[in-house]
């Protein structure tokens, strides 16, 4: 069992398909400006990695390490607790990244444009619904994907990346803490998801005071 899902999360956070990546460049549509953000699930409790946490299993077990060094690579989003359940675009913008497997299921980035830069946000574990692909505009709050059906390994896997879709390594679930093996140090433009999203939400609306009448 631990062999079948340690195969499982290193391809999920490979990069995809050469497909998939130039399909993603190509990309006319834009979208409204991304001026605030939520969390894509109702709820959003840890399941079992944080932003920079060792990427392991939720038993422990490494999942990659420096074939030099032998340092544990660092995870670059947040894992949310969730069963198969809608998810919702962060903020307005473009998908822009798309990549699935059948059977460690699906990857999709979407493209923001915000008033700091372009953001990209990455949703792994996810099938895209009917008539979302690469070039979809979607809202903040829209219902784009389904969390893919995991097992025991069920969760979403979400982060934000400073900057646009130009490498591979926008895809990428974790990252070596000092670069190795090719791949560039953590965070690598990876920032801290909860962080942004409670940064960048939209402000609650002002109640209307309430006037009492005398007769």
């Amino acid at each position: 069992m631990t062999v079948i899902a340690l195969a499982c999360l290193a391809w999920a956070f490979a990069p995809p398909a050469v497909g998939a990546q130039a399909a993603a460049v190509t990309t006319v549509h834009e979208a409204g400006p991304a001026d605030f953000f939520q969390y894509p699930l109702p709820t959003w409790q840890e399941h079992c990695l944080a932003f920079g946490s060792p990427w392991r299993l939720c038993d422990g077990t490494v999942l990659r390490r420096c074939s030099g060094s032998g340092a544990i690579w660092l995870h670059t989003g947040f894992d949310a607790v969730t069963g198969i359940a809608p998810v919702m675009a962060a903020g307005n913008g473009v998908i822009a990244g798309y990549t699935v497997d059948p059977t460690f299921k699906g990857g999709m980035l979407i493209r923001h444009v915000t008033a700091e830069g372009v953001i990209l946000t990455q949703y792994w574990h996810v099938w895209p619904r009917p008539g979302f692909r690469v070039g979809t505009v979607v809202s903040r709050g829209q219902v784009f994907a389904d969390v893919a059906d995991m097992g025991s390994l069920t969760h979403l896997h979400f982060a934000v990346y400073r900057g646009d879709f130009t490498t591979a390594t926008a895809w990428r679930g974790a990252l070596p803490p000092a670069a190795c093996d090719g791949f560039p140090a953590f965070p690598n433009r990876f920032i801290e998801p909860n962080g942004f999203v409670q940064s960048h939400m939209a402000p609650l609306p002002t109640p209307t005071p309430h006037r009492c009448h005398l007769p």
